[in-house]
């Protein structure tokens, strides 16, 4: 089992024996001696265990409610469902942020980011979700394991955060994965269920009150996305704040956000090349968010191209 895994669980009997020894009377010696010795077991695991970082994709999801039968079981049709919403939203994580994916069909590349149910997980019905890398555990982070823990970061805030967060984490999320996340929410919401999310991050849960929050929200918000190209001046360009102000042939300026797929090592190379004040052909995806009758705009600077001269 994962170390993870193992040291949410230590960290979680610590902070109960914590509690009983505050509630415990100062009377009962024996009492206290037992839970004091407990207290120190643990902590030598938890020292033996270390820092030793996992820089692979890795989460357990454990769930509750009707379609889990105590810890013996669960509904076939529900944990496919949902074990396939968590697979597309990491997916589609995992393509926005290393590349520009279509709003819809197959994400491209996908056999090199793949995820695998390594393992069922007891005392609660669960699985552990993985990446497995059989060449060699790499120094940092991978890029899936980057998609992952922001998926699972993802899928408690959206429903536990304050309405203005909310709405700042939707400027950022490509409409892939707002679809997959909102699709994971329907069918935890539909089969009243609860889940448990934990990696080396958080140890967090959703209540089927959490659940319900989290599908009104997303259910009353919509993301659509188009793409244009156009031709204009550049005026100005942060690769540090991602940012670009972009003037089209007929006057109107654009700002907005550069995407990921423009690296900051380009915009560098953009700047010292005094790009700016010249004239280009960018392509530019516009987002549109809407909630509760309102609607939002939000820029994206997709690539470049330098025009010679300004088109006539």
């Amino acid at each position: 089992m994962a170390t993870f895994l193992d040291r949410s669980g230590i960290v979680a009997e610590l902070s109960g024996i914590e509690r009983l020894l505050q509630s415990l009377p100062q009377e009962d010696a024996l009492g206290r001696m037992n839970l004091d010795s407990r207290r120190q077991e643990l902590r030598e695991q938890l020292e033996h265990l270390g820092d030793d970082r996992n820089t692979l994709a890795s989460t357990a999801l454990f769930f509750g409610g009707k379609p889990v039968i105590g810890s013996r079981g669960i509904q076939a049709d529900f944990a496919s469902k949902v074990l396939d919403d968590y697979r597309d939203s990491v997916i589609n994580m995992w393509a926005s942020t290393e590349r520009d994916i279509a709003l819809r069909g197959p994400v491209p590349d996908q056999d090199s980011a793949r995820l695998h149910v390594t393992e069922l997980l007891h005392g609660s019905v669960g699985f552990l979700i993985e990446e497995i890398d059989l060449k060699a555990q790499p120094l940092f982070a991978s890029p899936l394991k980057q998609a992952a823990d922001a998926i699972d970061r993802l899928i408690i805030s959206v429903a536990k955060q304050s309405d203005e967060d909310f709405e700042k984490e939707l400027e950022r999320l490509h409409p892939r994965v707002f679809r997959a996340v909102e699709r994971l929410i329907k069918n935890l919401h539909q089969a009243e269920a609860t889940v448990r999310v934990v990696d080396e991050s958080r140890d967090e849960s959703l209540t089927t009150e959490d659940v319900d929050k989290a599908y009104v929200r997303l259910e009353a918000t919509s993301i659509d996305e188009d793409q244009f190209t156009e031709d204009g001046l550049l005026i100005g360009l942060l690769p540090y704040g991602e940012r670009f102000e972009f003037q089209r042939t007929g006057g109107q300026l654009i700002t907005g956000k550069v995407a990921p797929s423009l690296s900051e090592m380009y915009l560098r190379k953009l700047l010292e090349e005094q790009a700016i004040n010249k004239w280009w052909r960018a392509t530019i995806a516009r987002r549109e968010i809407r909630r509760f009758g309102r609607s939002t705009e939000t820029f994206f600077l997709l690539d470049l191209k330098e025009l010679e001269q300004p088109a006539s």
